[in-house]
């Protein structure tokens, strides 16, 4: 889908590795600590399903 160096939220310019990165490092579990610690997808939105399946998909390899 992205690759790292993509951007995933535009209006804040956040790639995709950077994003990554900050679930782990902050311990990112939910949407709303996502966009409180890094304010993406609180401008228009479109990339919210995005940031999602990006966090989901990095939470179920935690678990593996």
């Amino acid at each position: 889908m992205f690759e790292d160096r993509d951007f995933v939220c535009k209006h804040m310019l956040l790639r995709k590795g950077d994003f990554v990165k900050l679930i782990h490092e902050k311990g990112l579990k939910t949407m709303d600590e996502v966009q409180d610690e890094t304010n993406a997808a609180t401008i228009c939105g479109s990339c919210y399903a995005d940031l999602e399946e990006i966090l989901e998909e990095e939470l179920k390899k935690e678990k593996e």
